[in-house]
């Protein structure tokens, strides 16, 4: 039997025992010092095998906004503002402990049952956190990790099936909402018979499960799911759409829960139904604009899809092109060019979808100035080209709306010490791309740990293939959940418009679906 290794130093178990009791006696203050003490701590020690300490900081900050305090405020009721700096730390810290996971140095297999460990705690109050932020789908992938390592653990499972009570609310159609309801009450009454649920989430996911009604339970909850499955059609569509599956990249709600099934392997996501004037007769054009975000998304998923798997000979239109070879081992091929431009487009439908906002509720930002960074403003400019929207993106009244919000710090923003926001690198590649030269190396002379982060001496901008897949497919999940929240933000938006539009006349415009056959 191989004998294990704990590669964390005992003091992280300390510390966490320290942060246990602190947090059990609701002793605010010694959770101030013991943070402020592990921070100066960390300066001095970068080390990867204190990973875990960032974990309990994390855990700790997240503690200190659900109980109602920040970091430095006693207020008992924080403001939306103090409980996101709070949040902005926590996020830090769980994903600096991520980071120091995948150093080499613990990827050791004597590590291993101490890493798995961490993970499972670390993953599920990360994922936590994200719900907080609004970020379903984002959390719903962290969810799904724990359960990959372990699919017994029962707090996964419990606040899964809370956020995925959560999102049903959020979407707008009806059969989607009942699959999730489906799955959230299986997964919470299951974390009830696991031994790792402690008390106080324990009461909150039973508390979760009586919130439906008997009637409910008996009629649809209690019985086995009835799914239907189909044809993900002939060898090379099936091969892509499975891929699709995998990936968790349908745009489709669904696709977020554990499972790949054929009937989620559809972009069945749309616009909920809209109120318009009645003196208006064409539907209203915002339907138009994301069929259009759709298909630019589609397009960059297939051109990655296609860079990961047409590898096997050089293109036709590749022949004949009399390149020189420097030696440096760089990838020059129309694969290639379709990874880079599956990037590039995916990363232009945020300053996309600012448009539609811009439009939708009527922020008044001029043209010029509209991106996906300006429409959480109020005003815009400055000195005597300063001016003031006509309207503001309200987040407290629309959790989608700051789950998009959360989604553009992520490219701007600092979480706590953090030097750069988490996405800057996607940002960095994506101004290479557009406006510089980035030379896509085979990873025989290059690898990910050497990648440069801005251009290099020789003005190239530097990265391996593997490396520019990787950042692809991570932009294309956040786009992906991007224009899910976009749907959801105007489907909470219209059911308040509802409400205003009650004592006046309204009826139904019937929309035409756009058949495969003219997608030619």
């Amino acid at each position: 039997m191989k004998d294990f290794v704990n590669p964390f130093p005992k003091l992280c178990e300390e510390y966490a025992q320290r942060f246990d009791v602190a947090s059990d006696n609701n002793d605010v203050q010694a959770i101030r010092e013991l943070l402020s003490e592990l921070e100066d701590f960390l300066k001095k020690h970068a080390d990867a095998i204190y990973a875990p300490l960032y974990y309990c900081m994390g855990t700790s900050y997240g503690n200190l906004r659900t109980h109602g305090y920040s970091v430095e405020s006693d207020e008992a009721e924080l403001s939306l503002e103090k409980k996101d700096v709070s949040l902005e730390h926590e996020l830090y810290c769980f994903r600096h402990c991520l980071e120091l996971l995948d150093n080499p140095e613990l990827l050791k297999e004597e590590f291993e049952p101490y890493i798995r460990g961490l993970k499972l705690q670390l993953y599920t109050n990360y994922a936590n956190a994200l719900e907080d932020c609004g970020r379903k789908a984002a959390a719903m992938k962290f969810y799904r990790k724990v359960l990959e390592i372990n699919p017994e653990f029962g707090m996964a499972e419990g606040n899964m099936g809370r956020a995925l009570q959560h999102y049903s609310a959020l979407v707008h159609d009806p059969g989607h909402t009942a699959y999730l309801h489906h799955f959230a009450y299986n997964y919470l009454k299951s974390s009830l018979k696991k031994a790792d649920v402690h008390v106080s989430a324990r009461k909150y996911f039973e508390r979760c499960v009586n919130s439906y009604t008997d009637e409910i339970k008996e009629t649809f909850l209690e019985n086995k799911l009835e799914i239907s499955e189909y044809s993900l059609g002939e060898k090379q569509e099936e091969a892509y759409r499975r891929w699709c599956l995998h990936h968790h990249l349908f745009l489709n709600s669904l696709n977020d829960l554990p499972h790949e099934l054929s009937c989620f392997a559809t972009d069945s996501l749309q616009l909920p139904d809209m109120i318009t004037h009645i003196e208006q007769i064409e539907p209203p054009r915002y339907f138009g604009m994301f069929n259009q975000l759709k298909q630019e998304y589609i397009y960059a998923r297939y051109l990655c899809y296609e860079a990961f798997y047409e590898r096997e000979e050089t293109h036709f239109a590749d022949k004949e092109t009399h390149l020189i070879n420097l030696f440096d081992y760089p990838q020059y091929s129309i694969r290639i060019e379709g990874l880079k431009t599956a990037f590039r487009q995916s990363y232009s439908i945020f300053d996309k979808v600012a448009f539609f906002i811009n439009d939708y509720w009527e922020l008044g930002i001029q043209e010029r100035d509209l991106n996906y960074r300006t429409i959480w403003l109020s005003e815009y400019g400055k000195g005597k080209k300063n001016y003031k929207y006509k309207n503001r993106l309200i987040l407290a009244d629309n959790i989608a709306l700051k789950s998009m919000f959360w989604i553009c710090s992520e490219f701007n923003k600092k979480f706590g010490d953090a030097d750069t926001p988490y996405e800057k690198n996607i940002q960095v590649l994506r101004n290479a791309l557009e406006h510089k030269f980035v030379k896509v190396h085979s990873g025989i002379l290059y690898n990910d740990k050497k990648e440069e982060k801005s251009i290099g001496e020789d003005s190239f901008y530097h990265i391996t293939e593997n490396g520019l897949l990787q950042y692809t497919m991570e932009l294309l999940e956040i786009v992906r959940e991007w224009l899910i929240d976009l749907t959801m933000a105007v489907h909470i938006e219209e059911l308040k418009r509802g409400e205003d539009e009650d004592d006046k006349k309204s009826f139904p415009v019937f929309l035409m679906e756009f058949d495969d056959e003219w997608k030619v």
